[in-house]
């Protein structure tokens, strides 16, 4: 059990998944040097395993690492051989192999999975704000969900400090990018609007889907380079990430309607 009192589980790969506390020197530790996936394992299932698949695919290539033995299908049934009545979240880091220095020895793959209790999402952020301190900076993977995540770390400890429920993060250019580990949305006049990637936003699963589903549902949705200034504006704001949408109480001296938006909900029903 960890502090929180959860199970968490961290396993790595051999015969199928071997639990492990010898995690050992890796470059996932030294160098941050990897991509993950945080995905929820719900009904047997792996909820949006393709979107996770395919992105996890792809950050990989965008890091220069060849792809994991283990695809996302041989994942899902080792889960479902192990835990067959546990809603679940998963983690799953893909780092490179070998040690070397700055330069790497290869490029293969390693794997690790952390398995965790599923916790209740929270649906309501009461207080958020923006920071002024800590920015997203671009990059060739800055869609990519990478081990080096120091900035959501360091956002969310100012969070806490703070004693806000929220942050929201700005681009290098001062641009509207995502909140403190979930991709930000908000609805104006009937039109739903999100940062595109070239705010350096992480191309999240979550957000994914709510953007072909709204699209699909003949919902206007506009993907852009957006000021803080017309986030206050906006009549509901809330966030994505794999555990569901949480929807913003307040920002700054601003009030937004906190009711359940069915349209998007209804896409993490999966």
């Amino acid at each position: 059990m960890d502090g929180n009192d959860t199970q968490l589980l961290i396993f790595s790969l051999g015969k199928g998944l071997i639990e492990t506390d010898n995690l050992g020197i890796n470059r996932a530790a030294l160098f941050g040097d990897g991509v993950f996936e945080t995905m929820v394992y719900k009904n047997g299932r792996i909820r949006f395993l393709k979107e996770h698949g395919e992105r996890l695919e792809a950050g990989l290539k965008t890091l220069k690492i060849e792809p994991s033995s283990l695809s996302i299908g041989q994942l899902e049934e080792l889960l479902q051989a192990q835990f067959t009545e546990k809603d679940l979240r998963i983690r799953w880091n893909v780092f490179r192999s070998g040690l070397g220095k700055y330069t790497p020895m290869s490029n293969g793959a390693k794997d690790l999975i952390v398995v965790q209790d599923l916790d209740k999402p929270i649906k309501i952020k009461g207080h958020a704000y923006v920071s002024t301190t800590i920015a997203i900076s671009p990059s060739p993977w800055s869609h990519c969900k990478t081990l080096n995540a120091l900035p959501y770390v360091m956002a969310n400890i100012e969070r806490k400090e703070l004693g806000m429920d929220e942050v929201i993060l700005l681009d290098d250019k001062g641009f509207v990018s995502e909140a403190g580990s979930a991709n930000i949305f908000w609805l104006t006049e009937n039109v739903f609007y999100t940062p595109s990637l070239a705010c350096n936003c992480i191309a999240g699963v979550g957000r994914r889907k709510i953007i072909e589903g709204l699209r699909k549902a003949g919902h206007i949705l506009i993907e852009g380079q957006f000021t803080f200034k017309e986030l206050l504006e906006a009549e509901k704001v809330f966030t994505s990430n794999v555990t569901g949408i949480a929807y913003i109480g307040s920002l700054e001296n601003r009030s937004y309607d906190t009711r359940l938006l069915p349209e998007v909900e209804q896409l993490f029903n999966e």
